[in-house]
């Protein structure tokens, strides 16, 4: 996990260069996201979706959306503690109580002595916590629960709203695998498929496996003049066992059945 450290690596220093160099472009992280409704004119540019697939999609994007609109929340308040330590502004109590539970839940551990540092070291730590609260676009959050929940007939998605094949280690966390699955894990299971859902992007945004994806989003949101989900995808091949074939899997789901114009949050 991340060292706190008063001479900031190199990752973090580029990490402060593009968000203080480089504007949103593909949502503003300074307000709230609209939530659009769907329906079945998302798919009049793909005739040939079947129809158990649509019904997939439609039932999980107002769910990602909800989900991605709590991270918004989360970031929305952490850029404002950003902005007031860039005027030299003192930080509260209850701010600092806030983003200790945040460094908790996002990185593991807790800077103790965060606001005992200049304000370059801070602004540096912020801003790789920015790195993590963040939203996933829903094309690819949809694109991953069609391929972990085999479009929501997996075994383990329909005895434990697992849409994305989240492993746990512990006996009793899950659902067990069959004798004739890979062994030593259960599937983690939840009560509903919301839950489902945040736990998904609270992995991605959270785990040390997820960095390659955490930077390349970076890329996605703020820096490539031509976002690729394609990109995101090639991060992300640490997310399965069966590696480059699963970025394949990502891109050719994307192409076939997720329609395009759905909003990234």
């Amino acid at each position: 996990m991340l060292k706190i450290i008063t001479k900031p690596s190199l990752l973090l220093c580029l990490l402060t260069f593009i968000f203080f160099i480089f504007p949103k472009k593909s949502y503003n992280p300074n307000k709230e996201e609209h939530t659009d409704n769907y329906n079945e004119n998302l798919f009049l540019e793909k005739t040939s979706i079947p129809d158990t697939h649509k019904d997939f999609i439609l039932k999980l994007i107002p769910l990602i959306q909800h989900s991605n609109q709590e991270v918004l929340l989360e970031r929305k308040r952490l850029l404002l503690i950003k902005s007031m330590v860039e005027k030299e502004k003192k930080i509260k109590l209850p701010e600092q109580r806030w983003l200790k539970t945040l460094e908790k839940k996002y990185i593991g551990k807790i800077n103790e002595t965060l606001f005992e540092e200049n304000n370059e070291s801070i602004i540096i730590y912020l801003n790789e916590l920015l790195s993590r609260v963040d939203i996933i676009p829903i094309r690819f959050a949809l694109a991953q629960a069609a391929i972990e929940s085999g479009w929501g007939k997996s075994r383990f998605c329909k005895e434990g709203n697992a849409y994305f094949g989240i492993h746990c280690y512990k006996a009793g966390c899950g659902i067990k695998a069959n004798a004739d699955e890979e062994g030593g894990f259960e599937v983690k299971s939840y009560n509903n498929a919301q839950e489902s859902v945040t736990d998904y992007i609270l992995f991605l945004n959270s785990k040390r496996g997820m960095q390659r994806f955490r930077n390349e989003r970076v890329n996605y949101f703020y820096t490539d003049t031509e976002p690729s989900l394609s990109k995101l995808a090639s991060s992300i091949k640490g997310y399965s066992a069966i590696g480059q074939s699963y970025q394949f899997m990502i891109e050719s789901i994307l192409r076939k059945y997720i329609p395009e114009n759905i909003a990234n949050s």
